[in-house]
């Protein structure tokens, strides 16, 4: 009996709380992402290459941006220094940062 009271209380109390605590979105978005060809300020913390493709043959550059975007946002970055594309502009390539 006092199992399911603790169960039945406590479980909805505890989501509650890691709902309300969450501050970051748990898909992570590719608009949140600042892209620069210059470095970033010098107090952003380098987290480590990222790249972006498409993979159809109609693909445009800036779905390959956004596709690089997204793998940078979800490494936790908000910049990336864009240093590289494909001949045929399919494929895209940076650095990602974490800037305060």
């Amino acid at each position: 009996m006092r199992r399911n009271f603790i169960a039945v209380t406590l479980v909805p109390c505890f989501s509650g709380i890691l709902t309300a605590c969450s501050s970051q979105p748990i898909i992570p978005e590719a608009k949140n992402i600042k892209l620069a060809r210059e470095n970033p300020s010098k107090d952003c913390v380098e987290i480590g290459r990222v790249q972006g493709a498409v993979k159809s043959v109609h693909g445009t550059i800036e779905q390959a941006i956004e596709d690089m975007k997204l793998d940078a946002a979800r490494k936790g970055a908000n910049y990336v220094r864009m240093e590289a594309t494909s001949g045929y502009g399919t494929s895209v390539a940076g650095t990602a940062f974490q800037c305060p």
